[in-house]
């Protein structure tokens, strides 16, 4: 693929997994957050595709891409936090794609290549989109200091998601080479055979919440919650109507607020997936 279509196809798994509706809890183009809106989602991804072609031609590596993108998002005024997750997945499949062999194995060797610099830009990035993240007591991406830790001992970014696998969804994906990404990818394109892409991306969203916690709701939330909303997606995929049932959920994720983002983001990357193996609609 040349980079242009690398860039196209990362871009367009950003505006198929933001459109997609009802993945419980998110924005989609059903409906807004009171406090950022399907337009900032929309505009998000636009916006980065000139990233995503440098990172599908090999160029920067992948901290300073992932800060450029959270740069551009805030030099056209977007304050909030749309994207990070799911570009901080999608820079490394991007650049793996641009190396033309299975893409597999050369996302393995991509995130391989990390740096104490790609860490360093990666905090920057980190601070600049006002994500979050769960607590952690070392290295933490919300202590202003951590950064000069990481330097001083030479972690590689690679290095600080694997530290942070066991709580962070999208670290557990760099320490393992996209795995759940790829698995995914899989179920959604078994799923675009008895149904179209918008349904089988929702019953795909809520195979992957109910397989696992979402991070980004334990972390605000506690475990108990996470463990709720899990629960309920296995009972939208139970029920006689699925997606009847993911739109009861998403009214109820709503109203309290909460929000599975992290799942949200490994849905995109398994779009990207799935474009590169060739998936039409």
């Amino acid at each position: 693929m040349s980079p242009d279509s690398i860039a196209q196809s990362a871009q367009l798994a950003m505006l198929l997994e933001l459109s997609s509706s009802p993945k419980p809890g998110n924005v989609d183009r059903c409906h807004d957050h009171p406090d950022i809106g399907f337009h900032h989602f929309l505009a998000s991804a636009v916006l980065v595709y000139p990233v995503f072609r440098r990172a599908a031609q090999g160029q920067e590596g992948l901290g300073r891409l992932i800060r450029e993108a959270v740069s551009v998002w805030r030099e056209w005024g977007l304050d909030g936090n749309t994207h990070f997750g799911e570009i901080t997945l999608l820079m490394p499949l991007a650049a793996a794609a641009g190396r033309g062999g299975l893409l597999e194995e050369e996302v393995a060797r991509v995130l391989e290549c990390t740096t104490v610099e790609d860490s360093s830009q990666f905090y920057r990035a980190f601070a600049m989109a006002g994500a979050r993240v769960a607590e952690v007591g070392q290295f933490s991406l919300q202590d202003e200091g951590a950064a000069e830790e990481v330097a001083r001992q030479g972690k590689t970014l690679l290095e600080l998601m694997k530290l942070s696998r066991g709580h962070d969804l999208v670290a557990r994906e760099w320490a393992t080479g996209c795995a759940h990404s790829f698995m995914l990818s899989d179920i959604l394109m078994q799923e675009c055979e008895a149904r179209d892409l918008n349904d089988a991306v929702v019953v795909t969203f809520l195979r992957a919440l109910a397989a696992g916690q979402d991070s980004l709701v334990r972390s605000k939330f506690g475990e108990a919650r996470a463990r709720e909303v899990s629960s309920l997606a296995k009972s939208a995929l139970s029920a006689p109507d699925i997606l009847a049932s993911a739109r009861e959920m998403d009214l109820h994720l709503l109203q309290q607020d909460i929000n599975p983002g992290s799942t949200a983001d490994l849905i995109g990357a398994a779009l990207f997936i799935s474009l590169h193996r060739g998936l039409k609609f």
